[in-house]
């Protein structure tokens, strides 16, 4: 009985614009109006970046968010999701059909869970800009690159955790990135190296992004995104950045190593 008291009280939603271009439609347990400002500051943020890359106006999406696992997992099972999408030692994840986020256990570190929440509409706004199946490292990448941005009295500011920046050095060290075969994985196999090599994968999603956003011109970002969008295309993602790239691939496996040092 308590579960479905629970539940019928996560049922409730509130819809507020953030920055004219984008309606969140605020459901299950409520946020506190501090966190609700973060969330719409950072989506601000965000917006302003992904406008550079034809995002339309008048967009919407749904934020639910869970202070328990238990109650999150139920919801999963009622509308479908449960079966289709491991939910076991995740925090959140985000629907494209619905076009819906859900955070898994606020309440458990609320500070790890505005993160989450940063992460997976990221999620929403790159399909947006990509259409329905960007490549699986950018999509990921700049979840992590949003996911590690904080919202301070100064403004927002990204960082990379000092793991992060040893993992990825090791990474070279030891000779484990193929940088070609990367970029071009599909779902499955990028989802083997994250489980089987300590983070991999998202890890060097999170460096490659940081590295394409921080470090290199935004026409030649925006010239990459604008062959993503060329669904007649059907070079593979490391061709396409060849294309745009001075000196091509190889310069770009360059550059992006030199980053990592």
């Amino acid at each position: 009985m308590k579960r479905i008291i629970l539940f019928v009280m996560a049922s409730l939603s509130v819809l507020v614009a953030t920055a004219q271009y984008l309606k969140i439609e605020y459901a299950g347990d409520a946020l506190p109006k501090k966190e609700q400002q973060l969330v719409e500051q950072m989506m601000v943020y965000q917006i302003k970046f992904y406008r550079l890359f034809g995002l339309k106006d008048s967009l919407k999406v749904k934020l639910t968010v869970f202070n328990e696992r238990s109650v999150a997992e139920f919801y999963l099972d009622t509308i479908g999701l449960s079966k289709k999408i491991p939910v076991k030692n995740i925090g959140g994840l985000y629907s494209a059909k619905r076009k819906e986020a859900v955070i898994m256990e606020m309440d458990k570190n609320r500070k790890r869970g505005l993160s989450v929440i940063y992460h997976e509409l990221s999620h929403y706004l790159t399909r947006e800009i990509t259409g329905i199946n960007p490549p699986v490292w950018l999509m990921e990448g700049l979840s992590e690159y949003f996911e590690h941005c904080e919202v301070g009295k100064k403004g927002i500011r990204h960082s990379m955790t000092a793991y992060e920046k040893g993992r990825i050095r090791s990474m070279y060290m030891l000779g484990e990135v193929n940088l070609r075969n990367f970029v071009d994985a599909d779902w499955s196999l990028f989802m083997k190296k994250q489980r089987t090599d300590e983070r991999y994968a998202y890890i060097l999603a999170h460096a490659l992004t940081t590295f394409m956003l921080e470090n290199v011109s935004r026409q030649l970002l925006s010239d990459f995104i604008t062959l993503l969008q060329d669904k007649t295309d059907r070079a593979k993602v490391s061709e396409k950045i060849a294309r745009v790239y001075p000196g091509g691939f190889e310069a770009f496996e360059t550059d992006f190593e030199k980053f990592c040092e």
